[in-house]
């Protein structure tokens, strides 16, 4: 099995560290542009804030992936239970921030509503369910009762 993917992680140091300044940078600015004073075209849709939405969702996903590098040292998507160095500590560390992500997506849905582009609220909710999803899951795997049981005979 050849082919340019293959030869180019081949030669990459797996202990050289990977900067994500750019994601992040570039990241920050799509998701502040979904601030009410962003700019935006009207594209084929005829919504300009339609457009400043698809940026931010677009900066979501760029701080997604530096945070995936900057942890398990890889570009990625999923994080794999079998990636995970301490499961215990990131189980409840990952709940805790689902639980503030599901706060949040409530103020920016309820209170905070006039500021933000409608369906803010419904997303940032949506992530912290998942984060609450891979968590309870992770629990489930690592210590609940979908780990693995020695048998012994």
């Amino acid at each position: 099995m050849k082919g340019p993917v293959l030869e180019r992680s081949m030669t990459v140091d797996p202990f050289e560290s990977i900067d994500v300044r750019i994601e992040v940078l570039i990241g920050t600015l799509l998701i502040l542009n979904t601030l009410p004073l962003g700019f935006g075209f009207a594209g084929p849709w005829e919504d300009a804030g339609f457009t400043r939405g698809i940026g931010g969702l677009i900066g979501c996903y760029l701080f997604y992936r530096a945070w995936f590098a900057t942890t398990f040292g890889f570009h990625g998507m999923i994080p794999a239970l079998h990636l995970w160095s301490d499961p215990s500590r990131s189980t409840s560390q990952l709940t805790l921030i689902g639980v503030a992500t599901l706060g949040c997506g409530w103020v920016i849905g309820n209170p905070l509503a006039p500021l933000f582009a409608e369906p803010t609220g419904l997303i940032i909710t949506l992530f912290g369910c998942l984060m609450l999803l891979v968590a309870g899951y992770a629990w489930l795997v690592f210590d609940g009762g979908l780990q693995d049981v020695d048998e012994e005979e």
